[in-house]
């Protein structure tokens, strides 16, 4: 009996030692497959990302591609403009004043129908005007635009072309308080 439970004992350490070294397979199984889960989810959240950045940059690049060729036409546009004053009171053309005007209306409507805008402002602003000139004044407020020299367009939210402006400021030797 002492040699069968011999055998016994060492059967039953082989069958530990066997279930030990299958639990620690189990073990490195899981945490193979917990790092390739890991591994999956960081990969698709990057595939979201990339999807998500790539629609973002199409949908940015169809709302300006126009950009470049809007910007050559504006000087289209600057050239009717200077057309449609020099051809206004002249009497001997007004037919072609008229077919002018109406070509550069269909012009801007094109240009309003793709988000070309011109830029309208009062004060003087960095982001939307460049100052060619300044005036002492002290009939206007400080800031104020006397006059556009050439008109500035947006393409949606993006400055094409700066209006290009004169602008008012303080006189010399004049001060706000008579202290």
């Amino acid at each position: 009996m002492g040699e069968e439970r011999k055998q016994n004992d060492n059967q039953v350490e082989e069958l530990k030692k066997y279930i030990s070294n299958l639990e620690e397979k189990v073990k490195k199984m899981e945490n193979l497959a917990k790092v390739s889960n890991e591994r999956y989810l960081n990969l698709q959240r990057e595939l979201d990302f990339l999807k998500d950045k790539h629609r973002k940059e199409l949908e940015e690049f169809q709302r300006y591609c126009l950009e470049k060729f809007a910007k050559d036409l504006l000087e289209v546009v600057d050239n009717f403009e200077r057309a449609i004053e020099h051809l206004r009171n002249n009497e001997k053309c007004k037919e072609t004043f008229a077919g002018i005007e109406m070509i550069y209306g269909q012009l801007k409507r094109v240009f309003e129908k793709h988000g070309i805008t011109p830029i309208e402002v009062e004060k003087f602003d960095h982001a939307l005007c460049e100052a060619v000139s300044t005036v002492q004044t002290d009939e206007v407020e400080e800031n104020t635009i006397l006059e556009v020299v050439q008109k500035g367009y947006k393409l949606h939210d993006r400055i094409l072309r700066p209006a290009k402006v004169v602008v008012a400021v303080k006189r010399e030797g004049t001060k706000g308080d008579n202290s």
